[in-house]
C-alpha cells in the first residue's frame, strides 16, 4: 500500500506543475496542431450500506472510501491510452480490505477506418434498458455495493478491432484469451451449513479455446441496431459437486465447485424514437456447448427477448421494460427438499446420495440462471423526476417477475450539492418466493444506504 500511496501523491504533485491543471476536461492541442495531451479526472467517495439480517436486526454491511483516478492521454491522431484506477479501503460483509484495482487499462490505435484496442477493458453490448441478454463479454460483480449501476461491470483482458467502411456501418471483432469470471458471493447466500464453495476453476490460457465474438452495427438517423455472435466461456460459472466423502459419514461436508462452461449466443438489438418515445429492444438465443454425455448441471438452451420504452414529460421521465424468457426443451423439476446429513447414519441411504445431491445442485443452477420455469415474464418500471433546476433527482427502480414472484423496490434521491459534489441516499428491498435469487440475497442487501461523492 505504501507504493500505491506514493504513486498517488506523485501524480497529484505532478499535476500542480501545469498552470492549466491536469484535471480539466481538455488540455487542447499542442502548438504543432497535433491532438495530444494528458487528461486526469476522477472522484473520491464515501459510502455506507445497512442490512437487515435476521429478526430485522440492522447491521452495517459496508462502509468504505474509494478514490478513482482516470488517466487519458492522446498520442496525436493515431492513438490514445486510458486507465481507470480504484483505491479502496474499508469494511464490507464483515471483512476489512484495502487495495488497488485496475478496472481498465488499454491502448487504442487508429488506422484510418480501422481501430484496434488492446488491454483490460469493459465492452458492454445491448441497447435495451435494465436487461441485456446480448451483453456476454463483460463479467459482473453481482454483490458490489455502489449507487452507480455501472460499477457492477468488471474489466477483462481482450483484443477488440473495429472497421467502419461507411458512417452507417461498423464491424467489430473481439478476442478474449483470458477468462475472467463474474463474482457471486455464495457465502452470503442462505444455503445448508455443510456446504462450502471452492474458488472458480480457471480454464487457463489456451488460444484455441479463447472466447470470440463479432458484431455488426447499423446506425441511421431514425433507427440503429446490431446483430451479434458470441462463442466462448460464460462469465458466470455453474455449480458442480466436488468429490464426495466415502462412507461411513461421521462429519459430512460437501464442497461445490464453480466451473466455467462454453456457450453460443446469437443476438440482435435496436433503438429508435416514435412519437417522442424511445423504443429499445433485444433478443438472444443461447445454447451451452455440450459433449455426447448429458451434463445435468449446465443451463438449458433458452430464448430471451426485451423491449423498453423511455418517455420524458418535462422534468418527469418514465422507463418501462419487459423481459421474457423461454426454455424450448424444458424439463419440469420440483424444488429440492431440505437435506439432513444425519440421515447418512443409515447405510440404506448411501446408494441414493449421489442422485439426491445431483438433483439439488442442478436446481441451484436453475435458480442461478433463472431457468426454474419454461416461461418467465418480468417487468421493469423506473419513474424519476428532477427538481430545483436539476439539482435534485428522485427515482424509484422497481422490478417484478410474474413467474417467480420476485420483486425489487429501490428508491433513490440524488442531490447535486454543488459543482462536483453529489449526495445520494436510498433503500434497497429484495424479496421473492422460496428457491429464488432475490430470496437468496435479501438478507445481505435489504436496507438503507448513503453515499457522498466529490468529482474532479
Amino acid at each position: 500500500m505504501k507504493r500505491y500511496l506514493l504513486l498517488w501523491i506523485g501524480l497529484i504533485s505532478f499535476s500542480s506543475l501545469f498552470p492549466q491543471g491536469l484535471f480539466e476536461s481538455n488540455l487542447g492541442k499542442t502548438p504543432e496542431g497535433d491532438n495530444k495531451g494528458l487528461n486526469l479526472s476522477g472522484y473520491t467517495r464515501g459510502a455506507g450500506y445497512m442490512a437487515l439480517i435476521k429478526d430485522d436486526d440492522p447491521r452495517l454491511m459496508s462502509l468504505y472510501s474509494e478514490t478513482a483516478l482516470r488517466i487519458k492521454t492522446r498520442g496525436g491522431m493515431k492513438g490514445q491510452a486510458y486507465a481507470d484506477l480504484r483505491f479502496r479501503t474499508g469494511m464490507e460483509y464483515g471483512e476489512e480490505f484495502a487495495g488497488i484495482d485496475i478496472r481498465e487499462a488499454y491502448a487504442d490505435l487508429y488506422l484510418g477506418k480501422v481501430e484496434l484496442r488492446v488491454g483490460k477493458q469493459i465492452s458492454s453490448w445491448g441497447r435495451a434498458d435494465g436487461f441485456n441478454p446480448t451483453d456476454n463479454l463483460t463479467p459482473k460483480n453481482y454483490f458490489v455495493r455502489s449507487a452507480d449501476p455501472d460499477d457492477i461491470r468488471l474489466g477483462n483482458y481482450m483484443i477488440r478491432g473495429q472497421y467502419s467502411p461507411w458512417n452507417f456501418l461498423k464491424l467489430e471483432a473481439d478476442l478474449v484469451p483470458w477468462y475472467a469470471p463474474s463474482q457471486y458471493r455464495f457465502d452470503m447466500v442462505d444455503l445448508p451449513s455443510f456446504v462450502s464453495f471452492a474458488e472458480v476453476s480457471h480454464p487457463g490460457f489456451v488460444w484455441d479455446k479463447s472466447t470470440v465474438a463479432a458484431k455488426l452495427d447499423l446506425i441511421f438517423p431514425a433507427v440503429e441496431g446490431s446483430v451479434s455472435w458470441f462463442s466462448g466461456y460464460d462469465a458466470l460459472p455453474v455449480l458442480k459437486p466436488g468429490s464426495l466423502p466415502a462412507p461411513p459419514f461421521t462429519d459430512f461436508r460437501l464442497e461445490l465447485l464453480q466451473v466455467p462452461y462454453r456457450q453460443q449466443t446469437l443476438g440482435a438489438d435496436f433503438a429508435t424514437v416514435l412519437l417522442k418515445t424511445g423504443i429499445r429492444g433485444e433478443i438472444a438465443w443461447k445454447k451451452p456447448e455440450v459433449s455426447e454425455e448429458i451434463d445435468p448441471f449446465l443451463p438449458a438452451e433458452e430464448w430471451q427477448g426485451v423491449v423498453s420504452l423511455d418517455r420524458e414529460f418535462g422534468p418527469v421521465r418514465i422507463i418501462l421494460g419487459y423481459n421474457g424468457k423461454y426454455i424450448p426443451d424444458f424439463i419440469p423439476a420440483d424444488p429440492p427438499q431440505a437435506f439432513d446429513p444425519s440421515l447418512l447414519a443409515n447405510p440404506a441411504v448411501w446408494p441414493m446420495l449421489e442422485g439426491v445431491l445431483t438433483s439439488q445442485i442442478s436446481y441451484y443452477n436453475r435458480i442461478l440462471f433463472d431457468q426454474t420455469h419454461e416461461w418467465s415474464h418480468s417487468v421493469l418500471f423506473r419513474p424519476s423526476v428532477t427538481l430545483f433546476h436539476e439539482t435534485l433527482e428522485i427515482e424509484v427502480n422497481s422490478l417484478y417477475n410474474f413467474t417467480t414472484e420476485e420483486y425489487l423496490i429501490y428508491p433513490k434521491i440524488s442531490w447535486h450539492v454543488s459543482d462536483g459534489i453529489l449526495a445520494v441516499i436510498g433503500y434497497q428491498f429484495y424479496d421473492g418466493s422460496d428457491y429464488t435469487r432475490f430470496k437468496w440475497i435479501k438478507s445481505a442487501f435489504n436496507g438503507p444506504f448513503f453515499e457522498i461523492r466529490i468529482n474532479y
